[in-house]
């Protein structure tokens, strides 16, 4: 997925969960970010960060990748749908509603949902980073729906090439966690991929391990 014109910029504060002040170019400039996650262990003041001009709207730059050192980091939690049908070529109804709750794709009786993973820590990809009632609800109306006849998948998508395995974190949020060891008890698949990742371009490279 090829991710446009990125330019460097540093990284100042987070304003709200959406936007953040960066220095770049001339001076100091908003950019919204497209994740709720809490990214502490990345967006640390200082930190070289790209950004995406856009034409429009209140904020005139997007903030897409983080300089971690060890990778880079596509911290755009709307790009994992996206990625995982390139690299499967399946081709799907897009934001399929049950209920209350919406999920990434249906493909036939397969209902799929990405999940954006920005944290890694001794080469361990971690998720969430921060306690997610959305998430936990995605996973029990999964189970609900594997109960019912439907094939529930979740893709946890790592935008980051540092990392080795993927394990949930119940550090930060062991209802999830208890709610994914229900899933996976009812024999519903979980897959986990790392992504390789350029100023032009994110693409899933390779199958992780997912260890509990």
């Amino acid at each position: 997925m090829l991710l446009g014109t990125l330019r460097e910029a540093i990284f100042l504060e987070r304003i709200n969960r959406f936007i953040c002040r960066v220095l770049y170019r001339d001076g100091q400039h908003t950019a919204y970010l497209r994740n709720t996650g809490r990214l502490r262990e990345l967006l640390k003041e200082g930190t070289k960060v790209y950004v995406r001009e856009k034409e429009g709207g209140k904020h005139p730059l997007e903030l897409l990748l983080v300089d971690a050192g060890s990778s880079l980091v596509c911290v755009d939690s709307t790009i994992p749908p996206f990625l995982y049908e390139e690299y499967t070529g399946v081709k799907g109804k897009r934001e399929p509603r049950f209920g209350n709750v919406r999920f990434d794709l249906l493909v036939d009786k397969k209902i799929i949902e990405t999940k954006s993973v920005n944290l890694v820590r001794d080469k361990v990809a971690l998720f969430p980073d921060a306690p997610t009632l959305r998430g936990r609800k995605h996973v029990e109306e999964l189970i609900k729906l594997g109960e019912e006849g439907y094939e529930p998948l979740i893709v946890f998508v790592v935008q980051r090439e540092d990392a080795l395995y993927f394990s949930p974190n119940w550090d930060t949020d062991p209802d999830f966690c208890r709610a994914l060891v229900r899933y996976r008890e009812k024999g519903f698949q979980l897959q986990a991929y790392a992504c390789k990742v350029s100023m032009k371009e994110i693409m899933i490279e390779k199958p992780l391990d997912i260890i509990f």
